[in-house]
């Protein structure tokens, strides 16, 4: 619990710092170009490139693919039953914001000599998130599907980049000779990739705003979210990872953490512009639930086991 504790301080930080001109908006939307754009895809390249991939593995990327879809197709059954009448929150249930929160917090209490282990986690979620939650998204906004916008934006993106490079460099370790090349080459990553957790966490805590609009529909949004997701992350540690895989615990500890993290950031990039109503909810959404997840994932760190 107390391992989280800098990272946590940090968030607080960032968040006492709205009243300062030690930050501006526009000097956080550059930190945060500069996590998106280098180290975050410098952090998922370490990640993936110390990846254990195993066939068996596959049927755990797999489960958590389809549990975030489950998660849409639930949202859009309960909306009316909730009278939850944003477009948005079926789809503020499916996905989880890893790279901008996820990893920070599992780094912070499990350390960075498990990043392989988050990685393998994160992959069906990654998947989820660029197929069907960007499309979903695209839709809501524009009105249909437009697969050659999604795809000229998958095989471009950083982080997509850097995944799949680190795969092939997982994959091909084995038969690559040490050079001192390569040795410098990754200690530049390295560095690149330990920005990640110290602007991430300044630029969410000062990005945290809580609104009086729409905060009802967030509060419902959260609740319906941890608990089916609390619900399905302990069945899968269970029969999944547990038993039929038989897979280290750190693994369980990966899952739980990612589960407990608040939905993918990019939503709010993807809304229709001058959306007032939605754009408050989903804000809100984002804000609080980062605060509710901070703090579940401290109560996990110390009771799960």
């Amino acid at each position: 619990m107390y391992s989280i504790l800098p990272v946590l301080l940090l968030f607080i930080l960032g968040f006492l710092l709205q009243k300062s001109t030690t930050l501006t908006p526009a000097s956080v939307a550059n930190a945060k170009r500069i996590v998106s754009d280098l180290a975050l895809p410098a952090l998922l390249f370490q990640a993936f490139s110390s990846l254990q991939i195993e066939s068996k593995y596959l049927l755990l990327v797999v489960t958590i693919f389809l549990v975030c879809f489950v998660m849409v197709m639930l949202g859009k059954a309960l909306a009316k039953p909730l009278h939850m009448e944003s477009p948005y929150f079926p789809l503020l249930l499916g996905g989880f914001e890893m790279g901008m929160l996820g990893y920070a917090l599992f780094l912070a209490v499990y350390g960075s000599e498990h990043l392989g282990k988050i990685a393998l986690i994160d992959l069906g979620q990654v998947l989820f998130v660029f197929f069907v939650l960007m499309a979903l998204l695209i839709k809501e906004r524009d009105g249909a599907h437009t697969p050659k916008v999604l795809l000229r934006q998958f095989i471009t993106s950083p982080v997509i980049l850097a995944i799949f490079s680190g795969i092939v460099v997982s994959m091909a370790g084995s038969h690559v000779a040490p050079h001192p090349v390569w040795t410098a080459l990754g200690e530049s990553i390295s560095l690149l990739a330990n920005l990640t957790v110290p602007l991430i966490a300044l630029s969410i805590g000062y990005g945290i705003h809580i609104r009086k609009e729409g905060l009802a529909w967030s509060l419902k949004t959260i609740v319906v979210r941890k608990v089916v997701l609390l619900a399905f992350a302990l069945l899968i540690n269970h029969f999944l990872i547990d038993q039929l895989l038989g897979m280290e615990s750190i693994y369980r500890y990966a899952l739980l953490v990612m589960f407990l993290t608040p939905p993918p950031f990019v939503i709010t990039i993807y809304m229709r512009p001058n959306d007032k109503e939605n754009a408050d909810y989903v804000d809100n959404t984002l804000s609080l639930d980062t605060l509710v997840s901070i703090l579940m994932v401290m109560m996990a760190a110390s009771l799960y086991r």
